[in-house]
């Protein structure tokens, strides 16, 4: 969302009661939205190419009724947006339909990845239900992956990159967005019928205008808290998660010849560097995580900056093992939100 990436505020959100028609997304006054979601056999599951004909997104009503939270809260957004989640035993599965009567005012630019730019559409899983963290993965209507983790009241963190799959594609009054997201990726629990908190978003770029499923308020406690729930969950597998990212750093250097010197006599030195970073999943709540020779160099390269100030440049932290667990030491001061 847009507004959790503004530095100098903190915004706090309360809860706002949904009513909807559809069938899937029953709300009362005392609780919150509700989604009901369907298991499908895992040989039905849909090619992930961003076109949305596969048979099994045949098998559910479209949930929308989408409420506008920015800039004007509570009212009817002036683009109707629809949202379809299945599952199997290995992975999320989303569909969203961002339906624009003027489609030739669709923006789509290009960008890096974790860069809010251009018309976006977005999906997020408290998975624990514990109204503490977010797994949240979006997409713009160019293609852009965005996934970042939330945190109450509107923290962002936007250096987690998980393992997952998203394509845009266009219809003739809509783009659409297609998702696969491991199971692996998120945390949960062994229970075997799961609740989660959902949450999932659009942005109009032309127009300024955020849009949610579950409506958002400027006024409560924290956005997690204004999660809906999506229901129908259950049996899921353990959640058993290995992974291994190893690297290897290779540089030469060269430098003018000294045939005396044993040491610089051939003119260049080849020099080489390895390590690894893994992550094990022991059970439903507690993961391993470890590193071997962690390098700046395994990692993306920092954008370019023009420093003519007196202070120094600060870059962030993108090494996989110093980012896991980062929001646990995130306090916030002063109404700004922190940079680790």
């Amino acid at each position: 969302m847009k507004l959790r990436l503004l530095p100098a505020f903190l915004f706090l959100f309360h809860f706002h009661e949904a009513f909807s028609q559809n069938k899937l997304t029953n709300s009362t006054t005392s609780g919150p939205r509700i989604y009901q979601t369907h298991r499908i056999p895992f040989t039905e599951r849909p090619v992930i190419d961003g076109k949305l004909n596969d048979a099994c997104w045949k098998t559910l009503s479209w949930s929308g009724n989408y409420t506008q939270w920015i800039p004007n809260e509570g009212a009817q957004p002036s683009q109707p947006t629809q949202l379809k989640i299945l599952y199997d035993d290995k992975n999320i599965y989303v569909a969203i339909r961002a339906i624009d009567h003027e489609p030739e005012k669709i923006i789509r630019k290009a960008g890096r990845r974790d860069e809010f730019i251009g018309d976006m559409v977005g999906i997020c899983f408290d998975s624990y239900h514990d109204r503490r963290t977010g797994f949240e993965f979006d997409v713009s209507a160019a293609g852009q992956k965005t996934d970042l983790l939330i945190t109450n009241p509107a923290n962002a963190d936007n250096n987690w990159n998980a393992v997952w799959y998203v394509k845009t594609s266009n219809e003739d009054s809509a783009w659409t967005a297609e998702f696969r997201i491991p199971l692996s990726q998120l945390r949960y629990s062994k229970d075997s019928l799961q609740v989660w908190g959902l949450h999932s978003w659009r942005w109009i770029d032309r127009l300024q205008q955020e849009s949610d499923w579950e409506p958002q308020s400027s006024k409560g406690p924290g956005m997690l808290y204004l999660f809906g729930e999506l229901h129908g969950i259950h049996g899921l597998p353990r959640s058993r998660r290995f992974e291994m990212l190893p690297y290897t750093v290779g540089k030469l250097n060269t430098f003018k010849t000294e045939e005396a010197n044993p040491f610089a006599n051939k003119g260049r030195r080849w020099l080489g560097k390895a390590g690894l970073d893994a992550k094990i999943g022991l059970t439903s709540n507690l993961t391993v995580d470890l590193t071997v020779n962690p390098d700046f160099g395994q990692v993306e390269s920092d954008p370019s900056v023009m420093n003519i100030s007196a202070f120094e440049t600060f870059y962030e932290e993108k090494r996989p093992f110093f980012l896991e667990g980062r929001n646990i030491f995130n306090f916030d001061f002063d109404n700004f939100l922190p940079v680790l």
